[in-house]
């Protein structure tokens, strides 16, 4: 297998530039670039690089070497930390490709290595994934939850369960011609009904994972001239939305993603909701209409001599916000704000955040992207249909016990998937091509 090297860090001048080299040949590279001895396994040294053929000086990083077994992707590592200038990271670059027996690494490579010789399964490779595309902390915490293995031993551990049960399935087929205890039966169900109503429970809160992977969608809705892209102004910190004191002036849903307390959110500006003849503006309030339908949470906004219409009250669902707006030209009772002024902008986010951490996951819930919740739902169908067999018609189970061994061979068959371990070979290219250089 080829030895790679790229580029970890990101491209540009910094303080620091790291390349990371990996394979069989990863000592003979670094000890091509410098004439010292190599330095101990998993100990920073200062080295001078020069380049093998001419001997001009490339730098004086610092280097570390992995030995195979120990690395992150398992084989011979050297990662140099270099001066983060843009010569320095050329030149070296240059000085590797030179090198017999060395390439630049294709995207996701060193994480495919990671994955093929066993130092990560492959929810744990979507893990990372999630973790360097991580931009609030509620996003950081559910990847480093997802990267930790948690999802991968849970699988593990409902797939050696199943095992069990599958086992003393087949030994009724194996001696058929004979009595099989009841209890035996019994074993058997208590395995693998148990299994089924533990993914049943995880799979609850699947939607969850995908608020915290794509974020929470908050519509702010409001008559005309209610003060909406004043707020998501306020709320984004930039002029996002033009405001004006002409009613109509929002034709269509504006979207600006933000962190919010460490939550991501994506904020809807939406029209001014009233009946109108302007056919343009109409198509502004079947837009907002929508908007409000699909979003995790509406704000409304209203003035303060001036009800929510009951066209807008028609959308809001308990656990929304109504939101008086000018409050510092009409002070008020309750939650009420000045988008102009921020005034009253700091209790409202905290009534927005403490409204999201409701729906929080537990911490040791599974945290679960689109593909894991469609394994777990295969699985959890097949172990539906053997709790058919075994509850409503244990006799038939009995007398053909073939049938459910299939449905719980199927289940472990897809818990298999997540982890990596079957049936994913077409999956791969895709998952490792979305990472990064160098990762």
């Amino acid at each position: 297998m080829d030895t790679i090297f790229a580029l970890a860090t990101p491209p540009g001048t910094g303080g620091v530039a790291v390349i990371r080299v990996s394979g069989a040949d990863a000592d003979s590279a670094l000890d091509a670039l410098t004439t010292a001895p190599l330095p101990e396994p998993r100990r920073a040294t200062l080295r001078r690089l020069s380049a093998p053929t001419t001997g001009e000086p490339l730098d004086h990083p610092l280097v570390l070497r992995f030995v195979a077994g120990e690395s992150f992707t398992g084989e011979q590592s050297v990662e140099f930390h270099l001066h983060g200038g843009r010569a320095v990271v050329a030149s070296v670059m240059h000085a590797l490709t030179r090198l017999p027996g060395l390439r630049l690494a294709e995207p996701g490579e060193f994480t495919r290595r990671a994955f093929d010789n066993g130092r990560l399964d492959l929810a744990q490779v979507e893990g990372l994934a999630d973790l360097i595309g991580a931009e609030t902390a509620s996003q950081q915490r559910a990847a480093l939850h997802q990267y930790s293995g948690v999802l991968g031993e849970k699988c593990r551990d409902w797939s050696a369960r199943l095992t069990t049960g599958l086992a003393l399935l087949e030994a009724t087929i194996d001696f058929a011609d004979e009595e099989i205890p009841d209890e035996t039966w019994d074993i058997a169900s208590d395995a693998i009904l148990g299994v089924r109503t533990e993914i049943t429970d995880h799979l609850a809160g699947a939607h969850l994972s995908e608020r915290l992977r794509t974020g929470w969608r908050i519509a702010i809705l409001g008559a005309p001239n209610a003060g909406k892209s004043t707020l998501i102004n306020a709320l984004g910190g930039r002029d996002i939305a033009i405001t004006s004191d002409i009613p109509g002036t929002t034709r269509d849903s504006i979207e600006v993603q933000f962190d919010l307390a460490g939550y991501p959110v994506t904020l809807v500006d939406t029209a001014g909701i009233r009946e109108t003849d302007d056919p343009i503006e109409r198509i502004g309030v079947e837009r907002a209409t929508r908007a409000a339908t699909t979003a995790d949470l509406r704000l409304a906004l209203k003035a303060h001599d001036a009800p929510l219409t009951e066209a807008i009250r028609a959308l809001l669902q308990p656990g929304d916000l109504t939101v008086q707006n000018k409050a510092d030209e009409h002070p008020t009772d309750g939650l009420a704000i000045s988008a102009r002024t921020g005034m009253g902008l700091p209790a409202l986010i905290e009534h927005l955040t403490a409204t999201l951490a409701v729906t929080d996951p537990p911490a040791d819930a599974l945290l679960l992207t689109q593909r894991h919740a469609a394994a777990l739902t295969d699985a959890c169908d097949a172990l539906n249909r053997y709790a058919t067999l075994a509850t409503d018609t244990p006799d038939r189970l009995k007398a053909a016990p073939e049938i459910g061994a299939q449905d719980v061979r199927e289940a472990w068959e897809a818990l298999g998937r997540i982890t990596g371990e079957r049936g994913i070979d077409r999956l791969l290219d895709v998952i490792f091509s979305e990472f990064c250089l160098g990762k």
